[in-house]
Formats: C-alpha cells, sequence, structure tokens
C-alpha cells in the first residue's frame, strides 16, 4: 500500500504549474504565481465578498457549517487575454457525486461588482492559462464558489462532507482566502495507485490546481485551534473550469 507523502510547491510559470498538472494531475502554487499585480487594498475589498455569504441550506447533514455564494461566466481566449461575461444564475448539479445525485442546489448568487472584481479575474485568468496549456480550449464555462467553513466549541466544519471525490469538472481551481484559529484542514489528493498526497494550504492564495478527471481529492474537518480566540474559518474561492 502506497504511503502518504508531503507535496512541495511548485514554483515559476503558469507554464511550470501546467507541466505538474499534466504529469501528476494537480499543482500546489502560492501569491507569487498567482497576481504579482494584486494590491493589499484590492486584495482586502476582495476578501470582504466572504463576509456576506448565506448559509449552505443545502447540506445532506443538516449542518450549519457552510456558507457560500455562487456565480457562472463564460470566458473566450483573445490576443489580450480572457474576456468574460456573466452567465444567467442557475441551480447547481453534481451528479457524480452521490451524495448529490439527482439534486439540484440553489445557492444565493455573487454579485455582478464580485464576477467584475481584479482579484478574481486575475485568479480566473491564471487558472484558465494553465487549463489551456493542458487542455486547449478557446472558450470556457467558468463556475466560481465563494465558501466559508467554520468550526464552533464541540463542532467540527467539514470541507468535504463528500469525502474522497470528484467534483465532475475539466479542471477545479482551489485558493485559500482566509484561515483563521483554525486547525486541521488538510487537503488530500487521491491518485490511483500512486501515494497519496496531503499539504495543508496555510497562507492567503495558497493555492491547488486539480485535473478532475485524473485524481480525487478532499479536504479534512477544521476544529477550532484555540476555542476562546474568536471564531474559526476557512474561506475558499474555487473555480469549476470546463471546455465550452
Amino acid at each position: 500500500m502506497p504511503h502518504d507523502v508531503r507535496e512541495t510547491v511548485t514554483t515559476g510559470t503558469a507554464a511550470s504549474v501546467a507541466d505538474s498538472v499534466a504529469g501528476d494531475g494537480f499543482a500546489r502554487f502560492t501569491a507569487r504565481e498567482l497576481s504579482p499585480g494584486t494590491t493589499r487594498p484590492e486584495f482586502d475589498a476582495f476578501r470582504a465578498v466572504w463576509e456576506d455569504l448565506e448559509p449552505d441550506a443545502d447540506l445532506a447533514d443538516g449542518g450549519a457549517y457552510r456558507f457560500r455564494r455562487y456565480g457562472l461566466v463564460r470566458a473566450v481566449s483573445t490576443p489580450d487575454g480572457f474576456a468574460t461575461e456573466p452567465l444567467p444564475h442557475r441551480g447547481f448539479r453534481q451528479d457524480v457525486i452521490p451524495m448529490w445525485r439527482d439534486a439540484e442546489r440553489h445557492f444565493a448568487p455573487l454579485s455582478s461588482s464580485t464576477l467584475a472584481d481584479p482579484c478574481l479575474g486575475a485568479l480566473v485568468a491564471f487558472d484558465l492559462t494553465v487549463a489551456g496549456q493542458v487542455r486547449p480550449s478557446r472558450e470556457w464555462v467558468v463556475g466560481l464558489h465563494a465558501i466559508r467553513v467554520v468550526a464552533r466549541a464541540g463542532e467540527s466544519g467539514l470541507p468535504t462532507p463528500e469525502g474522497v471525490h470528484r467534483d465532475g469538472h475539466s479542471f477545479v481551481g482551489m485558493h485559500l482566502v482566509r484561515r483563521e484559529n483554525a486547525r486541521g484542514g488538510e487537503s488530500r489528493i487521491h491518485r490511483t495507485g500512486r501515494p497519496d498526497v496531503v499539504f495543508t494550504l496555510g497562507s492567503p492564495l495558497d493555492s491547488v490546481l486539480v485535473d478532475d478527471t485524473a485524481v480525487r481529492h478532499a479536504v479534512s474537518p477544521i476544529v477550532p485551534l484555540d476555542p476562546y480566540a474568536g471564531r474559526t474559518v476557512r474561506d475558499m474561492l474555487l473555480v469549476d473550469l470546463n471546455p465550452a
């Protein structure tokens, strides 16, 4: 039985990240690769979106530990980068996951100003650049999930109540936006016949992009690091990437 391994971070350009995704089915990277032109005030404004999420009322276990908003855009590659336009808000399905099969879930929408946010645009553009080098496409449909998982004394927060799974997309980008007073939240990449890879996203914009057709993935529960030190949250931006 393969042992778990601890994975190092891929550094360099989108091309080197794409090489890791193509070879290993995933790549980890940091803010240095993502958005060197983003200012701290811009990022702080972007993170404020996570203070205005709605409860995820469709959790199959009846939990109250997850909050989210959802948006959908079309992205077209142009000589000047990716041009995006919002798509109509709609329900979300993941029939590939037994927990959600035959269920259409409805999440609060991301605002038009959030969909136009420069930080969001930089993250999506990087993910699309990487994905396009692995699986070329001129046009993509991009799902955007702003998700907060909370934990309280005696109550864990579950980032992936589905367990080890695929999301049913071509690629998924996962970007840490905020982590406060949290223990756990360890990411696991499952590769058939190869060691599982485990790591923890700890700093803002620590990220991983997976080829969702090649690997499965999960994140362990979070619990308060110190139950008396304020809130325990793990905020993530998930980017679903599918060739149109």
